[in-house]
């Protein structure tokens, strides 16, 4: 094990950046090839603009001690109660025993308020469906270890105060006054703090420039990573037939 948390900043703004390299690239791949995809659907039907922050998440495991001859990293389905299973996009798995569950999503343009709803219901049912099956002995072997990653474009769409319909009964007061950002840090807080995920991150990138921001201390890469760090201590301390030094 390192004997400090790496600073991942440099990582993380790199990988932003090849993030918005490759939605631009797919963009362009398919207007060349004469594909009706327009706009931000364009940007993303590639499939690649994620790899870089696929490859980020996973660095970090490496970085916390889990030897990379060891890691088999694959987008796998994860056995649920409510539903047989629901594919999640990171599975880092040693000798068949899951070390740790991330999902990455990303949401860009002016989609925020379209669905941030839908990315938020998706979260909480995978959350539940997994926690679930945990409580029903579906799931028995060590607890899981669940992640969440959100990148949100630094735009008005999803920096902006929110003026909402009004509801049928009153709202949390922590809503008012929130843009779509401000909702996305409370959900993840919250998910963390009952226990339906055990670390998220949050990350506002700006389009052009790729600089990137955390809304949240809680929820920055930084803390993230030092969530994974701690996971990846327990596992090699309860899975002590395997030779880490050896990476056997």
């Amino acid at each position: 094990m390192p004997a400090q948390l790496p600073d991942y900043g440099d990582s993380v703004r790199a990988a932003a950046a090849r993030y918005w390299e490759v939605r631009r690239s797919q963009a362009h791949e398919s207007k060349g090839r004469g594909v009706s995809d327009t706009g931000i659907r364009a940007e993303v039907t590639g499939g690649r603009h994620m790899d870089a922050l696929h490859d980020l998440v996973v660095s970090v495991f490496v970085d916390a001690g889990i030897p990379a001859q060891l890691i088999d990293v694959k987008r796998r389905p994860i056995a649920g109660y409510f539903r047989r299973d629901k594919r999640w996009d990171v599975v880092v798995m040693v000798k068949d025993r899951v070390v740790g569950i991330v999902e990455l999503k990303s949401m860009a343009g002016d989609s925020g308020g379209k669905n941030y709803n839908n990315r938020t219901d998706e979260a909480l049912g995978q959350a539940v469906d997994v926690w679930k099956a945990v409580e029903r002995e579906i799931i028995s072997s060590l607890r899981p270890w669940l992640g969440y990653f959100m990148l949100l474009e630094d735009n008005e769409a999803f920096t902006h105060v929110v003026t909402p319909q009004k509801a049928v009964w009153d709202t949390d007061p922590v809503f008012d006054g929130a843009s779509y950002a401000d909702r996305y840090v409370i959900f993840f807080e919250r998910m963390i703090r009952e226990r339906l995920l055990d670390a998220a991150c949050v990350v506002l990138s700006e389009k052009d420039s790729a600089e990137v921001r955390f809304p949240s201390d809680s929820l920055s890469f930084q803390a993230f990573s030092a969530a994974i760090h701690g996971r990846c201590l327990q596992f090699m301390a309860t899975n002590s037939d395997i030779d880490w030094e050896a990476g056997e």
